[in-house]
């Protein structure tokens, strides 16, 4: 075992030692901290039966049905909305596509940026505010992603994506990073579920090291992270709703494939963000489940009307009433990042 990955533990959280599991040697992650400064049909059906009697479901229920959304799923309503997960193209003129194509529907984008692209989108989130919300992307493996993450800060960042680790989200070693962006108040998005692409290349990582469980760890250990997992787990979706119901800081798009291959049954979304407010076993602080996730593209800007026809399609599925839309498309992301939501 390399005793060396396991860091000091940080305030309460604390790594139990008959619990570390025999690894293959890893770089030491100690110096992070030094440099920085299927929930079952059968278990779903009777909870929702427990749930129904519950005096709490009154607390945070689902908005009256009545408030349901007639604009045709082929054109969205004219909503604010945030895209939670663009991701930065080194294109001359994606800055310039992204706000055309974003300002005609009174968007904003926050856009995953990485090092290589950090003063672009500092400038242009100084230069189109009302459009660029400027997130850092970071390789959770580089021994300086602790700096690299204070870096994107100091030049008023707002959150930090993560992808491809060589471990599980909830390896120890990489709770320095996680205490950082608390610290810091950054949105924590985490990419989970299938990765895309295939390479001749050797890959280290894989859709195995980013199950949505593990964020449900990585919740319990820092409450005051607000986290981001994407795809809502892609094909975990029942494990990836269980966690959110359970976390109040813990929200999911359904950006990538899912709404696609989905596309005939997106009623299904329904068994998997099930409750409709607190019950006999859910948190006091649970909410209408739809309420838990945010809006996003996870494409090119010109896409952004295909994408939220995508998610208009599944919540007229769903049911879902127009007071949780606006949650979702943008709501939930300016209460998070302090955001004044435009009319």
């Amino acid at each position: 075992m390399a005793k060396d990955h396991y860091i000091e533990p940080v305030g309460k959280v604390v790594a139990p030692p008959d619990t570390r599991r025999d690894e293959p040697e890893r770089p030491s992650l100690q110096g992070l901290a030094d440099r920085a400064g299927d929930v079952k049909s059968q278990r779903r059906s009777f909870l929702r039966l427990a749930g129904v009697g519950a005096l709490g479901m009154t607390l945070g229920a689902r908005p009256s049905l009545s408030q349901s959304s007639s604009q045709p799923s082929g054109q969205p309503p004219r909503r604010f909305t945030i895209d939670s997960h663009q991701h930065y193209q080194p294109a001359p003129d994606y800055v310039e596509r992204l706000v055309k194509v974003y300002r005609r529907r009174n968007a904003m984008a926050c856009v995953l940026t990485p090092m290589a692209g950090i003063e672009l989108i500092e400038k242009a989130a100084a230069d189109h505010p009302d459009v660029v919300i400027p997130y850092g992307h970071v390789n959770v493996d580089d021994p300086n992603v602790v700096k690299e993450i204070q870096k994107f800060a100091d030049a008023g960042f707002k959150g930090v994506k993560m992808h491809r680790p060589k471990y599980n989200w909830d390896d120890f070693g990489y709770f320095p990073i996680y205490e950082k962006l608390q610290s810091l108040k950054l949105v924590a998005l985490f990419h989970t579920g299938i990765v895309a692409g295939s390479s001749d290349e050797p890959e280290s990582s894989s859709m195995a090291r980013m199950r949505p469980s593990f964020l449900h760890t990585i919740a319990r250990s820092f409450p005051k992270l607000v986290i981001q997992g994407a795809h809502l787990g892609n094909p975990w979706y029942d494990e990836a709703a269980e966690v959110a119901r359970w976390e109040k800081n813990l929200y999911f798009d359904l950006t990538g494939s899912s709404l696609i291959k989905k596309a005939k049954n997106l009623a299904v979304f329904k068994e998997y963000l099930w409750w409709e407010g607190p019950t006999a076993h859910s948190s006091p602080d649970a909410v209408y489940a739809f309420e838990k996730l945010v809006f996003g593209t996870d494409e090119a800007p010109e896409n952004l009307d295909a994408c939220m026809a995508r998610y208009e399609a599944m919540l007229d599925a769903c049911g879902a009433p127009e007071a949780s839309r606006k949650k979702i498309y943008g709501e939930t992301l300016a209460k998070i990042l302090g955001i004044k939501v435009r009319a």
